[in-house]
């Protein structure tokens, strides 16, 4: 079985090519393409609205020596520990929402896969992750580049991601 560092290499080479110092048009940095919101949930940074537009006009916490957008860009080590930490944090969201219940399950002739869940939420977050297994496979959202939450389930299915979901 595929393992929880093969999803994190895999996840990172479909989002930036692997690159650590990516930054994208919609303000996403990094391997991960993390946004304001990830990094918040991660604990590198703050902001006093709750409008999340990556404009990167709040606060960063100085964790892991992080006090920049360019400082995480220039950090893989930061990178990947805020990986780990929001992937915990979005398995909590996507169990919150039920969506652990659909594991094993097939939507449209894939199996849902606990790394599916985590790799659907990365892209679209929990909430259309829950709407695409709810309405059972009919409701696909889709990110600005078009990329559907349902082909990351499928692509990111059967990694063990067991250290993520406990």
């Amino acid at each position: 079985m595929k393992t929880l560092q093969d999803f994190l290499n895999d996840l990172g080479a479909r989002e930036s090519g692997g690159n650590y110092q990516a930054f994208n048009k919609f303000g996403y940095a990094g391997k991960y393409q993390m946004g304001e919101a990830a990094l918040i949930d991660a604990g590198y940074y703050k902001k006093s609205s709750r409008i999340y537009n990556n404009d990167w006009s709040g606060v960063f916490t100085g964790k892991d020596g992080i006090n920049s957008i360019q400082d995480f860009l220039n950090n893989p080590s930061a990178q990947e520990i805020a990986q780990i930490i929001f992937k915990k944090k979005q398995w909590s969201y996507l169990k919150a929402v039920g969506a652990n219940s659909y594991s094993g399950q097939i939507i449209n002739g894939y199996k849902i896969t606990d790394s599916g869940l985590l790799a659907g939420a990365h892209l679209k977050g929990a909430g259309a992750v829950i709407s695409y297994l709810k309405s059972g496979g009919k409701n696909i959202g889709k990110d600005a580049f078009g990329t559907s939450v349902e082909s990351y389930i499928k692509k990111f299915a059967g990694y063990d991601v067991s250290e993520l979901t406990v």
